[in-house]
């Protein structure tokens, strides 16, 4: 289900970092149904861990589960936590610009 846990020191705190597939939490990426249950699964990481890395595998997202699963996880946690805490990894080159819109949209940084 998920790749790696990792443990690194920043200053003198202990910090957990984490690494999930995205096909793990979500077999298509397709639907808000379906993106509204992975953005609860990367939220209890985020309670678990200090980061979180998510690697999409260069896999096809439509705007409906980019919205719920990225978008709104970036609303819920805000725009700075996000960028400090979560690391896109693998996003296909034709859906980064609307990861990107979905995230500023829901930050209203649009």
């Amino acid at each position: 289900m998920f790749i790696a846990n990792f443990h690194f020191l920043r200053g003198s705190t202990m910090m957990t970092s984490f690494s999930v597939d995205i096909m793990s939490l979500a077999t298509e990426l397709t639907t808000r149904p379906v993106g509204a249950q992975a953005r609860q699964q990367l939220l209890d990481l985020l309670h678990e861990h200090d980061h979180i890395e998510i690697d999409f595998h260069d896999q096809s997202l439509t705007p409906s589960f980019a919205d719920e699963c990225i978008g709104r996880l970036a609303a819920q946690i805000g725009l700075i936590d996000f960028k400090n805490r979560v690391k896109l990894v693998n996003v296909a080159a034709n859906a980064r610009p609307l990861v990107r819109h979905v995230i500023l949209t829901r930050c209203g940084a649009a």
